[in-house]
């Protein structure tokens, strides 16, 4: 019996020891991740602009904006800094699954805000 439980014990540590791995990347992937938001943003002139679509950083579901200066609340005349930002976002996630979903959709619109901007400077 004693055995088994110990068994188990050992099973639940190397889970717990695969969970701590996990967030460490996600971690790591979140510094890449703002770090090229952030290059995107600053890359932008002041007329551009690009909605993040889907994401929050908090219950209330609102509409952001990533331009020269940061992300801006639609409607309000709130900048925050990129980093803070994303941050938050990624904060609000919670769990682990959670915020490699919300990690893939951040990339999609890095991509897409990366396009957007190429396709911009083609036709400038």
């Amino acid at each position: 019996m004693t055995a088994g439980i110990e068994h188990i014990l050992g099973q639940i540590t190397e889970l717990d020891s695969m969970l701590e791995d996990i967030n460490q990347k996600i971690s790591k992937i979140s510094e890449e991740i703002k770090t090229q938001f952030s290059l995107s943003s600053s890359g932008m002139s002041v007329n551009q602009n690009y909605l993040l679509s889907g994401i929050q950083r908090s219950p209330n579901p609102k509409n952001y904006i990533v331009t020269s200066k940061g992300i801006e609340v639609v409607g309000e005349q709130e900048i925050t800094p990129v980093s803070v930002f994303l941050d938050a976002v990624i904060q609000f996630a919670n769990d682990p699954n959670r915020k490699i979903i919300v990690l893939k959709e951040l990339v999609k619109h890095l991509q897409k805000m990366n396009e957007t901007a190429s396709n911009n400077s083609m036709t400038s």
